[in-house]
């Protein structure tokens, strides 16, 4: 009697995999959506002949369109997965502003990355970046400046006649 011979590929095989470049976008929309156009995130890629760099910054356009880089991935040119992704809020034993935590991370950039094989993994890390408490901090800090501003300018605009 002939032994049947197993399936060996891995059970998570899926031909709808999303690269992280989509998924980065996605999250675009969705700030602007849940912040009523006081923030934005914005995508911007850079490429080498051997790289890609995908770069997700929060924007407040009110106040005077300040950027601050919540994270970066990076993966080869000619394939998408494995992804790095490299953020601040990965560096546990640091209490820094985003700001800061982006000059750590050019100075000792291992320390500050994680590696997603597929695209399960890689929309875990960026969930773990964008719900961190630094980042929510940051968040929570650029609507309350930008909506005192925005309250500050209402109050000096002249009634309507």
């Amino acid at each position: 009697m002939a032994t049947a011979i197993p399936d060996l590929w891995p059970s998570d095989i899926d031909v709808q995999v999303v690269p992280p470049l989509d998924i980065l976008k996605a999250q675009e929309a969705t700030l602007a959506q849940k912040t009523k156009g006081i923030l934005q995130a914005k995508v911007s890629t850079t490429a080498t002949d051997k790289l890609v760099q995908h770069d997700l910054d929060l924007i407040a356009p009110s106040l005077h369109f300040y950027r601050e880089r919540i994270l970066s991935v990076t993966h080869d040119r000619g394939f998408i997965y494995p992804v790095r992704v490299s953020s601040g809020v990965f560096d546990p034993n640091t209490s820094m502003r985003l700001s800061q935590l982006q000059q750590a991370l050019l100075a000792d950039p291992g320390r500050n990355q994680r590696i997603a094989a597929t695209e399960e993994e890689f929309i875990n890390l960026v969930r773990q970046v964008l719900q961190s408490d630094e980042v929510r901090a940051l968040i929570q800090s650029l609507i309350a400046r930008s909506n005192e501003l925005n309250r500050k300018a209402a109050q000096d605009m002249p009634p309507s006649a």
